[in-house]
């Protein structure tokens, strides 16, 4: 799975740039709910740490993971090379973004359950 650099190939933004601003948005907006949660449950701990049982490791592993996954999708969107096939590379991305999503949802609720 390797990205063509081609110079004679279709503008990145001539294919899918009516997707692109929406989705960096809302990687913008779920990412910033997602680091104000960590942070205050980091500064809520009453001098013990934020992590004490393994229901807190997952919670924090999910949401982690779901972070990097949105850092991810947000460096392939903001790339500004040409690719030959970039709706094929977009849909790999929104892949990644719908990952983060699902992981960072799945970190909330077991915040709330667990």
């Amino acid at each position: 799975m390797t990205d063509q650099r081609t110079d004679t190939a279709p503008e990145f933004d001539d294919e899918i740039a009516p997707y692109r601003q929406p989705m960096v948005t809302s990687i913008g907006i779920i990412m910033g709910f997602l680091l104000a949660f960590l942070a205050n449950w980091a500064v809520d701990s009453d001098d013990l740490p934020a992590i004490e049982s393994g229901s807190d490791f997952a919670v924090a592993g999910t949401l982690l993971t779901s972070v990097v996954l949105f850092t991810t999708s947000l460096a392939r969107l903001l790339s500004n090379r040409r690719y030959a096939q970039a709706g094929a590379r977009y849909q790999i991305t929104f892949q990644i973004y719908l990952a983060a999503i699902i992981t960072a949802f799945a970190g909330l609720a077991a915040a709330l359950f667990l």
